[in-house]
């Protein structure tokens, strides 16, 4: 697609406001209340953790209801990408084996990484309460009040990991007094894909109200293993009680209790790729080079087999990746495709997540509310995959992820005429641990540990009405960290002990049987290491409103994103093989350090023709410094600071009804991310490479119109266009991992009675069948190119149901 045309927004925008202003009257007199016109109604959204409109809010944020989601066929948290500008959100395994893992950035700034000794770009919040872990994060959407992306630092209100931004979703609450009603749906669709969802509202006295919510969605995989097991299957239990308390009108307490299980095979991921090298051109550039698990296992199957090299020579003379007369090799025989896979161990995930939390607010006087949010969330988690795709034993994954956290914060909010402001303290703990059974081609071991992090903070922010039309914000927040690690890592196998024995003097396979590469053998030492970090997080904004309907404002921020320990590590790092003689024991396991974003932004809200047009957009500038990046410095990917980057930004979204049932949706984002300086002695990074899964030019196109049928109801049809720019799956900017430009098209027919009790509704997802890749993952030392493509074009019929 020509990147002129990701343009096509602005000039729409341009078309369309002459359009609307040509219809006169006739427009703005549209009397009947339609779909489309409550998708313009003002969302409410607390984005400053007090309740305002969107419009009168001076930052970036994007706002849903849970009928605009509704609207739109959205049912999954990374459905939203297509709709929020500068948006990256990814179901990403990574180098794990989960099936539900949330690689979320905003601005450029974000993770792809599981692991729980780093931490997650953006922070996402359900009520209030913060996700610490992205596995079981890619969320079912059900019972969604509200959901709000607020674009940019976060650090003051919601403080840690909020670097890039932050999502909020607000559930629905219990109907207190009110009647007893519920709603229940039903869909089937593509590859057996079958989801039940219900929830009710069920009245308790005149001060208390129960809902209770539930849904399950299941669909087969599309990805088939050589024995049978499909990837990229769901099989997905969730469910909600909420029971809401308001004894008086100062008082409220609502209380929620959730549950989520995922059991399925995994990721549908594929094999794209072997890279056949010996990895001899890294000697010297990186700190140590791996052994290469593909080279190393054909080099052994050749000389333990039947004798004949893993590659063999055509009759033109020319070499070939593959000689299938030597049946244990790793070789291009195993690049399938087409939705096939030949991996043969084990691929499961399995998730289970609890929450609870206790909302309170009392109001103490008519200026001061006392807020109290306390929240206890569990994740249970085991998943496994086979990460050669063959039977071979190249590289295999396990991973037995718990996680328990704690989290209490109190909020004191006062408005006093021209001044409102926050006041509050949280804090923070989590604790778990996370084993990874590893089964490669020269051993098999044990690497993760035990973690336990704390943190407590301090915020305020105020805002003050210099006059009637400027308001200045000014507001910080200081945050303490204490963070522990310790690894439990050790060798069970060398498969490679007694080869140094055998083989001839100077052969590299020798260096396989080192004396700490044996069994039994740490990896890192078995202490408890601790980092300690305190930031403090300003923010700064200045808005004017110009008129009763737009408004302009300035804002600098900051935010962090802690730091961090090295969990992967491989070869071990022993005194003095791999690390100098005398090192003390807590010197060995390796961390890395926060990293930082100052962003400067200014930006305009409007709503335009008596309300039927919202306008709004932003441009940026962030300054990015110790850029935490995943690289390869020898077996495991490590995170490492590597250096400074500039990012600048534009964003635009525009909302319009002109009436008559027609609904305009459209957004439109340029990203301009650029590395300043690298560490050339930590990463093979290069100043010139792309950010890693950021877009420069990304845009989406929504037209819907509704069609009343009088006494038959009516009918809503709705199209989507969405395009995203050239993006590279890995910080290297590996070729064979480069996901295309490419413009995905949705439509959906939506059907409703006249008592608006009942729909029925038709959806096609990806209509053209775009071939694309969603997520890619290369390790250096596996030699492997992995990658998920989409499912490609899918059906879905659905039926829904109030009372």
């Amino acid at each position: 697609m020509n990147k002129t045309l990701i343009a096509t927004p602005l000039p729409m925008v341009a078309v369309f406001l002459s359009l609307t202003g040509t219809l006169g009257s006739a427009t703005v007199a549209f009397a009947q209340t339609t779909g489309a016109d409550r998708m313009l109604e003002e969302v409410r959204v607390t984005a400053r953790r007090r309740e305002e409109g969107l419009q009168d809010a001076p930052i970036a944020v994007s706002a849903f209801t849970g009928e605009n989601l509704a609207y739109r066929g959205i049912t999954r948290l990374d459905q939203i990408e297509k709709f929020v500008p500068n948006l990256t959100l990814q179901n990403n395994p990574s180098f794990g084996g989960a099936s539900n893992s949330a690689a979320i950035y905003l601005r450029g700034v974000g993770q792809k990484e599981f692991l729980p000794t780093s931490e997650p770009g953006v922070g996402l919040y359900v009520d209030g309460v913060y996700i610490a872990r992205s596995v079981g994060a890619v969320l079912d959407l059900i019972d969604i009040e509200r959901l709000e992306v607020l674009r940019g630092p976060q650090g003051t209100l919601f403080g840690r990991n909020t670097i890039g931004g932050a999502i909020s979703i607000t559930t629905v609450k219990p109907d207190i007094g009110g009647e007893f009603s519920g709603k229940v749906g039903a869909a089937y669709g593509t590859d057996d894909r079958l989801n039940l969802k219900g929830s009710v509202d069920i009245p308790i006295g005149s001060t208390v109200g129960l809902r209770v919510s539930a849904a399950s969605f299941q669909q087969d995989g599309y990805v088939e293993r050589q024995d049978g097991v499909d990837l990229g299957d769901d099989d997905t239990l969730t469910a909600r009680l909420a029971l809401a308390w308001e004894p008086s009108e100062k008082l409220r307490a609502d209380f929620s209790f959730d549950y989520t299980s995922d059991s399925e095979h995994g990721p549908a991921m594929e094999l794209i790729g072997i890279d056949f090298t010996d990895l001899s051109q890294l000697q010297g550039v990186v700190a140590a080079p791996p052994p290469p698990m593909a080279f190393v296992h054909n080099v052994t199957a050749a000389a333990l087999g039947p004798g004949m090299p893993c590659a063999a020579t055509d009759v033109n003379g020319n070499g070939v990746t593959y000689n299938p007369d030597s049946p244990n090799c790793y070789d291009n025989r195993y690049l399938r495709g087409n939705g096939r896979n030949g991996g043969t161990a084990e691929a499961k995930s399995e998730t289970d997540v609890y929450g609870m939390s206790l909302n309170l607010s009392y109001e103490l006087t008519e200026a001061l509310t006392l807020k109290s949010i306390t929240a206890w969330r569990d994740l249970d988690s085991e998943f496994a995959r086979d990460g050669d795709h063959s039977p071979q034993r190249i590289s295999q994954f396990f991973d037995d992820l718990e996680q328990e956290q704690f989290s209490q914060e109190f909020q004191l909010l006062g408005d006093h005429g021209r001044l409102n402001w926050i006041a509050g303290a949280y804090y923070f703990n989590e604790e778990g641990k996370n084993a990874n059974i590893l089964d490669f081609t020269v051993s098999n071991f044990r690497s993760g540990g035990e973690f336990d992090n704390e943190a407590l903070a301090l915020f305020a922010q105020a805002s003050y009405d210099l006059t009637d039309t400027w308001h200045l914000t000014l507001g910080g927040r200081y945050t303490e960290e204490t963070k522990t690690f310790r690894p439990d890592q050790v060798i069970f196998t060398n498969y490679y002990a007694g080869i140094s024995q055998v083989v001839p003097p100077g052969n590299p396979l020798a260096a396989l049987d080192a004396p700490f590469l044996q069994a039994g053998s740490r990896i890192l030492p078995y202490v408890e290491k601790e980092l300690e970090i305190d930031e403090f997080t300003p923010l700064a904004n200045l808005s004017w409103d110009a008129s009763d309907d737009v408004m302009i404002y300035a804002t600098y921020s900051e935010g962090f994103k802690s730091g961090g320990f090295t969990q992967r590590v491989f070869p071990p790092i022993v005194p003095p093989f791999t690390a100098p003689p005398g090192t003390p024991d807590l010197d060995l396991i390796p961390t890395f350090e926060p990293e930082f974003a100052d962003v400067y932004e200014l930006g305009f809200k409007s709503t335009l023709l008596d309300g039927r047009v919202r306008l709004n957009g932003a441009i940026f500038h962030t300054d990015y410094e110790d850029l935490q990046v995943q690289v390869f410095n020898s077996v495991a990917p490590v995170t490492e600071n590597i250096g400074s980057a500039d990012i600048d930004g534009l964003e635009l979204e525009l909302q319009a009804s002109p009436g008559a049932g027609w609904l305009v949706d459209a957004t439109f984002a340029w990203l301009d991310a650029h590395y300043d300086q690298i560490d050339t002695g930590l990463t093979l990074i290069g100043e010139n490479f792309a950010f890693e899964r950021v877009p420069e030019y990304s845009g989406s196109l929504g037209l819907s119109k509704e069609f009343g049928l009088n006494e038959w109801g009516t009918v809503v049809v709705r199209g989507d266009a969405s395009y995203r720019d050239d993006t590279y799956n890995d910080a290297y900017n590996t070729p064979i991992l480069k996901t295309d430009a490419y413009t995905l098209l949705d439509a959906r027919v939506r059907w409703t009675n006249a008592e608006e009790n009942l729909s029925v509704i038709l959806s096609a997802i990806n209509l053209t069948d775009e071939d694309y890749l969603a997520t890619g993952v290369y390790g250096t030392a596996f030699q492997s190119y992995e990658g998920i493509f989409d499912r490609g074009r899918q059906w879905l019929v659905e039926a829904q149901w109030s009372f």
